[in-house]
């Protein structure tokens, strides 16, 4: 009886074997025929250019953050995979252009006291800016995201919470290549670097 039990449990052990090893060289096939998501091209460089961070005092939460510093590449990936659209068409082109001239950040943002998530008006709580390269660099604009905007499909790709407000915040294009998004005020400051 043991004998029996033993060759059955080898048995599925060996059908597992197989077929995990099946599915892995499946996906790999598939993908050098051409069969590519534009999605998980775009996960992955999302992944690669999005940096977020706690902020605690106290032992409590004072602000919770995720920044994607946005090129026109990513730009163009968030288009096809997450919206699903093509990125020569008319409406997208204004955007694209803004990659010339601007470094691009989409910001989500979380303070438990709603009053003080405010890094758009011009006497905000927060003090946003890039250092780098012994520079300080001030936002030449920061835009709220309204959730109806097409650009909020952003948040869900990088796993937002729905407490969290979107912003876009451009500064004046920089050629230093390792720069620290700063997020400050009294409580606190979150540094994030992007290289």
């Amino acid at each position: 009886m043991k004998k029996v039990r033993f060759y059955y449990l080898f048995a599925v052990f060996l059908i597992l074997l197989v077929g995990l090893s099946s599915c892995s060289s499946l996906k790999e096939s598939l993908y050098r025929l051409g069969f590519r998501s534009y999605k998980n091209v775009y996960m992955d460089d999302l992944k690669k250019n999005t940096k977020s961070y706690t902020l605690y005092r106290d032992f409590s939460t004072v602000a919770k953050v995720k920044v994607t510093h946005f090129n026109k590449e990513l730009f163009k990936e968030y288009i096809k995979g997450i919206l699903r659209g093509n990125p020569n068409t008319v409406k997208y082109k204004p955007f694209l252009e803004e990659f010339k001239k601007n470094d691009v950040y989409y910001v989500a943002f979380y303070t438990p006291d709603f009053t003080l998530n405010n890094l758009e008006l011009p006497r905000s709580f927060w003090n946003v800016y890039l250092s780098g390269c012994g520079k300080i660099i001030r936002p030449s604009s920061i835009k709220f995201i309204d959730k109806d905007d097409w650009r909020s499909g952003w948040l869900y790709s990088v796993g937002g919470d729905r407490w969290f407000r979107e912003y876009i915040v451009e500064f004046s294009k920089s050629s230093c290549t390792n720069s620290i998004f700063v997020i400050s005020s009294f409580l606190g400051t979150i540094a994030l670097r992007f290289k």
